[in-house]
């Protein structure tokens, strides 16, 4: 042993002398020790199952000693004002000046446009939305939230704005505190009047588009009262709403054939004559993937005609535009890093390779302008037109990740994309859409040198030999000297790739002398689909050793030691970071998870856990290896009696239905029950918040501060 890391033991195990004796009195939530569930030929007792019923009697009082011991604890973070005012600066201060040569104001935009605007009263409301017609300088309310509320205390979410330009129709859809059940509400703006349209029960991946007088939209059967946040949702239609009746007088185009909600369907809209659709065909005992269109020139009958279709193998397409009867389709087929093909509305699975599969995954496929497609990777892109040939390869800069690069309007003849950081703003960049020259749109300015910071892509080997790409960023003069506060974030699940963004908090986490860093586990996707696959399902342990692994490295290679080691995690991440923790609780001081899942076991009996998409990443109890698989690593079931573990944070929203806030609530009061009492574990709860968290700018920046501050306060940073 190194003597500085000697040195800092011995210190480290002083100061657990001198505190070791601390401990918290947790409030104990009522144990109901008889209840059990069989799984195959294991009995597993649940003795906190009845905080899966919202209105069990017993919840609502012990959660109230959570709130009191969370209060507790916020009034003792003394510098709390001090913290504020440096995430403040970072957040507010950013200023972009368009360049010289930078031509804001596209050429090709010739007619004015309606203008939007969110506005908000005060902090601890959701914002409502404002316009102004085209030649006018003072902005209107269009949509009050107050108006739209069930009571005061519910937070109206404003998710999706659009305008359909001929009729002058705005759509708004809205979501009640952060719920994934949604609502469509329609407004003609010229006379600023709301319409008698409403559109209810669409659930957040449903659509809605435009098409003559009307609108194609899905949604669902009404959830049973007081399971609106347990349920699945089921009876999934497709319908066509004319502008100007009622939704009950809807008409029904298709409807989903899978009544169970395992398998939904999903369409969308390619050029102004077709739907395409993407749904289940199920043919003696098989289920394929199928993928269908419907020309919409045909007023009646409204027919799907399917042009692809393959087993549910995993082999995904995507239709991304489409020219005369050619389709272009990103697919993982044949290609785990991805490939480009075309298809043909009337020919039945006939598929051509377009663009070949690359050494890296591919991350898009966009059309771009009239004639153009971009294809885009993590270090470089490609623009080719729509005969196949090549016109432009461009490297991109170390570290950073390509956004927004796509023109959907055919006549346009530039396009802006940007360029992303872990450590500054977004960088924006204009391509002229013939000559492919890009030049810079923006300069930023922020309130620190981002040039003294940088990111590193290293590789870490993980338990079975694995090679793990992971950013690592800090300032570019950080001493190695093992004593570097650290925070690890992760997620790890459903193939997505954790890519440089900025986020102004991790950016004063790195200012303070600490380590961000990011490993791409397996169940990602940076390395293509094998990759996800590789921390899926059976293998999902993978993803939970290779984020353990990256702990593991940057102790070995001397950036920090377990008592400076942070992990931060959400959603999918939220299980990943707990899971980790309660695994390995001698690497990390301190843990932030947020929405995560936590019982595996009962994950699929509430919200979306049971749909194709979930029981595809996890497995289900139904199946004896995935149960064996799932209640190996199941946070919930992984606590042991008297362990000491990292001090957790765990956040949940109050009306998540994705992933519902019991299992918080389980997993907290299985800690505070078993765990070590001098441990810190406790619970913070948003009210009217869904899986997304927060909605008021009061709700956000309280979590946010609070989230850092305890970070900051365990890995002894100095404010």
């Amino acid at each position: 042993m190194h003597m500085r890391y000697f040195v800092l033991a011995i210190f480290i195990w002083m100061q657990s002398l001198v505190f070791g004796q601390k401990t918290f009195e947790y409030p104990r939530a009522p144990k109901d020790t008889t209840f059990s569930r069989t799984y195959h030929d294991t009995t597993i007792y649940d003795p906190y199952h009845w905080m899966e019923d919202p209105t069990d009697p017993r919840l609502e009082p012990w959660l109230e000693e959570q709130y009191k011991l969370t209060e507790k604890l916020d009034r003792k973070q003394r510098d709390r004002g001090i913290l504020h005012s440096q995430i403040a600066a970072i957040y507010h201060n950013v200023y972009y000046k368009a360049t010289d040569e930078y031509n804001r104001k596209k050429e090709t935009d010739k007619k004015e446009k309606y203008e939007f605007k969110f506005k908000k009263k005060k902090n601890s409301e959701t914002p409502s939305i404002l316009y102004k017609k085209p030649g006018e300088t003072v902005f209107q309310y269009l949509m009050k939230v107050k108006d739209f509320r069930y009571d005061k205390e519910d937070n109206i979410e404003i998710v999706r704005t659009f305008v359909h330009d001929s009729s002058q129709i705005a759509m708004i859809r809205i979501s009640h505190s952060g719920s994934d059940w949604e609502e469509a509400y329609f407004f003609h703006l010229p006379s600023k009047t709301q319409l008698q349209d409403t559109l209810k029960y669409l659930r957040a991946g449903s659509n809605v588009v435009w098409h003559n007088n009307g609108v194609y939209y899905d949604h669902y059967a009404p959830p049973q009262p007081g399971r609106e946040l347990l349920d699945k949702a089921k009876g999934q239609t497709l319908k066509f709403h004319k502008i100007g009746t009622q939704q009950h007088e809807d008409r029904m185009m298709y409807y989903n054939p899978d009544t169970t909600g395992l398998h939904q369907m999903s369409f969308h809209k390619l050029d102004s004559n077709y739907l395409i659709i993407y749904h289940k065909i199920f043919s003696r005992g098989k289920v394929y993937n199928a993928i269908g269109q419907v020309d919409l020139r045909n007023e009646s009958p409204f027919m799907v005609k399917d042009f692809l279709m393959l087993d549910d193998n995993g082999v995904k397409f995507e239709a991304k535009f489409i020219s005369k009867d050619t389709v272009w389709l990103e697919s993982n087929w044949d290609a785990p890093n991805g490939k480009v093909y075309i298809s043909f509305l009337n020919q039945v699975n006939k598929v051509v390779e377009f663009v070949s599969e690359a050494d890296v995954p591919l991350k898009f496929v966009n059309k771009l302008g009239n004639d153009k497609l971009v294809c885009g990777y993590s270090d470089h892109y490609e623009i080719y037109n729509h005969q196949g040939e090549l016109l432009k390869t461009a490297e991109l800069p170390a570290n950073k990740t390509i956004k927004h690069f796509y023109e959907y309007d055919p006549e346009a003849r530039f396009t802006e994309f940007c360029l992303s950081s872990f450590y500054h703003p977004d960088l924006w960049y204009q391509m002229n859409l013939e000559t492919l020259e890009v030049v810079p749109s923006d300069q930023v300015t922020v309130p620190y040198k981002y040039s003294d910071l940088e990111t590193r892509l290293v590789d870490i080997t993980s338990k079975d030999g694995e090679k793990i790409p992971m950013y690592i960023t800090c300032k570019k003069d950080v001493e190695l000297d093992g004593t570097n506060p650290t925070l690890i974030y992760g997620y790890g699940g459903y193939g997505i790739t954790v890519e440089p963004r900025y986020n102004p908090s991790q950016v004063l986490f790195v200012l303070h002398g600490g380590i961000l860093a990011i490993p791409n586990i397996r169940g990602g996707g940076a390395k293509g689909d094998d990759w996800a696959r590789e921390g899926r399902r059976l293998k999902k342990k993978n993803a939970i050793n290779d984020f353990i692994s990256a702990a593991e490295y940057l102790i070995e290679e001397g950036y920090t030691v377990p008592d400076k080691i942070g992990i931060m995690g959400g959603s999918h991440g939220g299980m990943l970071v707990a899971a980790a923790a309660v695994s390995r609780p001698d690497l990390f001081k301190a843990v932030v998870a947020e929405a995560g899942p936590y019982d595996m076991l009962n994950k699929e009996r509430f919200g979306s856990g049971g749909v194709d998409l979930n029981i595809n990443e996890y497995g289900t109890v139904k199946d004896p290896d995935d149960f064996k698989n799932l209640v190996s690593y199941s946070p919930l079931h992984q606590i042991k009696k008297n362990q000491n573990y990292p001090d957790f944070l765990v956040v949940t929203g109050d009306t998540d239905d994705r992933v519902p806030p019991l299992h918080s609530y389980k997993f907290v009061a299985t800690l505070q029950e078993k765990a070590n009492p001098a441990g810190l574990y406790h619970l913070y709860v948003i009210q009217g918040a869904g899986h997304a968290g927060a909605l008021t700018i009061s709700d956000s920046t309280n979590k946010i501060l609070y989230s850092y501050y305890f970070l900051f306060e365990q890995l002894g940073i100095a404010l």
